[in-house]
């Protein structure tokens, strides 16, 4: 894989062990882009986000690849290598495959579920838009959907996050199940990613996730 990455591998990780685990792609925002070197990569651990919390001592049952572009609007055929790329490289499920991302990271979350919805078990983008996306076929396929906003977020439009959704359980017909979910946060600015990792807005995001499979 061209981009350098930040990894998280489970406690109980063993590559020469039987048995596979889960994997959670974070894609960041563009206040994080950078090389991919150690250095660089500290922008991204900067974040109230998944990284950030593993190295504050938070353990995770799953693979976490963290990957770092010189901008954030990563492609989606870069971020189908990524997840190829891991699929080789660590002992991945590949049923059990899930994209968060922040702001723009986000954004490219809307477009990489459009086209490879096929290969997601579930993705939640937060802060992020979709408005340019044709999700129907992904509403079809019934692909588990959690976006999160700011109700006051001045940098990316709340309607990014609800147009798509309300496309993906109104618009597209037929919508098969489950039902995509949105969470508004009343009051917040651009930054709904802190509370919603960290769990202090009372959601579980990790579990909702793993709780699909292909």
């Amino acid at each position: 894989m061209s981009l350098g990455y930040w990894e998280y591998l489970p406690p109980d990780y063993d590559d020469n062990a039987t048995g596979s685990y889960p994997l959670v792609v974070f894609l960041h925002g563009t206040g994080e882009a950078g090389n991919g070197s150690a250095a660089a990569l500290e922008k991204v651990m900067a974040l109230n986000a998944p990284p950030r919390l593993i190295r504050n001592g938070r353990e995770f049952p799953f693979i976490l690849i963290a990957p770092q572009r010189f901008n954030a609007f990563i492609s989606v055929a870069e971020i189908d290598k990524i997840i190829e790329f891991a699929k080789v490289h660590y002992r991945v499920d590949a049923s059990r495959v899930y994209l968060t991302g922040i702001s723009a990271g986000a954004i490219q979350v809307w477009a990489y579920a459009a086209v490879h919805y096929d290969k997601l078990a579930a993705i939640v983008p937060i802060a992020g838009n979709g408005n340019s996306q044709n999700l129907c076929p992904a509403a079809a396929a019934g692909l588990p959907v959690w976006a999160f906003h700011g109700s006051a977020d001045g940098t990316v439009s709340p309607y990014g996050s609800i147009n798509p959704v309300n496309a993906l359980n109104t618009t597209c017909s037929p919508r098969a199940n489950p039902a995509a979910l949105l969470t508004l946060y009343p009051g917040v600015g651009h930054d709904s990613w802190g509370r919603t990792y960290d769990g202090t807005a009372g959601h579980d995001v990790y579990t909702w996730m793993l709780g699909y499979s292909l």
